[in-house]
């Protein structure tokens, strides 16, 4: 698999392109990924994956933009474990905002080589997203290659998108995220020292700050694993994600304990999967009235980690094509 930086340096073969900003790489970008490479296996073609960053709605409306589901390497790793032969990275900025679907399928055409486009149906680029899948596939007439849309995909009965799942996160809908994404809601940083109150009172944690341009997950207590440096693995846990109003510490954190687990982590990267919100923030009394909690948390998140539902966690969940 090839990583490019713009459309230059392609050569002259015919492809089988989709378009896509992909963030998240969710269930129904899956889907389109996957017939995009089953097509062009097919014909004997190559597979080009042309993808935006950053995320469009970042630059067009900032003010708006409530964050992005995964990090660009996240979103390449996947793009490159989705089987596409080539995946090529274009800069988003208002200049290209302002093209036309007509002059940015054009440029697309020239340079990759367009056999065939595939697109998710409510798909749409150019300025005031006027290249709808009816737009484009007028201008593949013209520019000779033709524009196949992929219906959406639905789990659970409800459509996914990146906007629906950063709406799950938002509302600390871990169980609703984790359906649509078709695995768990990650928060990956380094391990920094907090106030170390945790280690105290039995519950040591690893704690994350939240990268900014992260979706913001909900404030409250969450079963999650943690994904280990230097190949320790995956381990069930317990994340808190807020600002601590019980002993008024104010910095707002991803703090995950880690079952069984003792080690030293300070100053490595930690990736923690999250899976289901057990209870949303409090504040308590007292440090024993927050301990008593800590023990009904865990105690949650132990049985949830180790039931039939959890078992959905490593197994995909059944898709619905509308």
């Amino acid at each position: 698999m090839t990583f490019r930086s713009g459309l230059d340096d392609l050569d002259g073969s015919r492809r089988i392109v989709t378009i896509g900003t992909f963030d998240g790489i969710h269930r129904g970008h899956r889907e389109l990924l996957s017939r995009t490479v089953e097509r062009a296996r097919e014909l004997g073609l190559r597979s080009l994956a042309l993808t935006f960053e950053p995320v469009p709605a970042s630059v067009l409306r900032p003010d708006r933009f409530p964050g992005r589901i995964c990090a660009p390497a996240e979103k390449l790793r996947h793009l490159a474990a989705s089987g596409v032969d080539e995946v090529a990275v274009l800069t988003f900025d208002l200049a290209l905002s302002r093209q036309t679907p007509d002059e940015f399928m054009a440029l697309v055409a020239d340079r990759a080589h367009v056999e065939e486009l595939w697109v998710g149906e409510a798909f749409a680029l150019g300025k005031d997203r006027a290249g709808d899948v009816p737009k484009l596939r007028e201008i593949g007439r013209g520019l000779g290659f033709d524009v196949i849309s992929v219906p959406r995909v639905t789990a659970d009965g409800e459509v996914v998108s990146s906007s629906a799942i950063r709406s799950a996160v938002m509302e600390g809908n871990a169980a609703r995220a984790r359906r649509l994404l078709g695995r768990p809601f990650r928060v990956s940083g380094e391990v920094i020292h907090g106030a170390h109150l945790g280690r105290t009172i039995g519950y040591p944690t690893a704690n994350v700050a939240p990268p900014d341009w992260l979706v913001s997950l909900a404030d409250g207590i969450y079963a999650s694993f943690a994904i280990l440096p230097d190949g320790v693995g995956r381990r069930p846990a317990m994340t808190y994600v807020g600002t601590r109003p019980t002993v008024n510490s104010g910095a707002r954190l991803v703090e995950t304990h880690i079952f069984d687990f003792s080690g030293d982590i300070y100053g490595q990267v930690l990736d923690v999967e999250i899976c289901e919100r057990l209870r949303g923030d409090a504040t308590f009394s007292g440090l024993d009235e927050l301990v008593a909690q800590l023990h009904r948390d865990e105690q949650a998140a132990r049985a949830f980690l180790g039931s039939d539902a959890a078992e959905e966690l490593a197994s995909p969940v059944a898709i619905d094509r509308d």
